[in-house]
């Protein structure tokens, strides 16, 4: 009888290795996809990677960004001011349902969003991200991205200014 417990036990340890292998191979596809498509500023396909009921959160942002329509806001923005913008992931935690990734974003101040803004224009940024990504049915649920604002500005020039 022990015999058959234990080897139930080895059983269902087995069954969900395997499962949770799969799930986070799974998850792993799907940032490694957006990653990719990031990088061909897709900002169409980068969008149906999201539900339409997805947040997307960051410090850069008025207010937080919805569904699919809220990725392309931001993608198409990022991608108009610094169209070499690339992302490099540099670090990959996957457990669950959620995706953490540490990555840098680096590119030139091409079209500085605001007329105020012309002192960024041809700066060169390079930085560090980290976005937890909540994934559910193959679909971004939530995006909560956080980078050190202090550190682009002093790299795209605002603290060298003169009033």
């Amino acid at each position: 009888m022990k015999l058959k417990s234990s080897l139930s036990v080895v059983f269902i340890f087995i069954v969900f290795t395997a499962f949770s292998q799969n799930r986070n191979h799974s998850l792993n596809k799907i940032i490694t996809q957006y990653f990719l498509l990031l990088n061909k500023h897709d900002t169409v396909a980068v969008s149906k990677m999201y539900s339409d009921t997805a947040i997307l959160q960051s410090p850069n942002w008025e207010g937080n960004k919805k569904g699919q329509q809220g990725a392309r806001e931001v993608y198409s923005r990022y991608f108009i001011s610094s169209p070499d913008l690339k992302f490099t992931i540099t670090h990959l935690v996957i457990t669950g349902h959620t995706a953490i990734v540490e990555y840098t974003s680096e590119g030139t101040m091409v079209h500085p969003e605001d007329d105020d803004a012309k002192y960024m224009n041809g700066k060169h940024y390079r930085l560090m991200n980290i976005t937890r990504f909540e994934i559910k049915e193959n679909k971004i649920v939530a995006a909560i991205s956080y980078f050190d604002q202090v550190a682009f500005l002093r790299q795209v020039g605002f603290f060298n200014q003169r009033k």
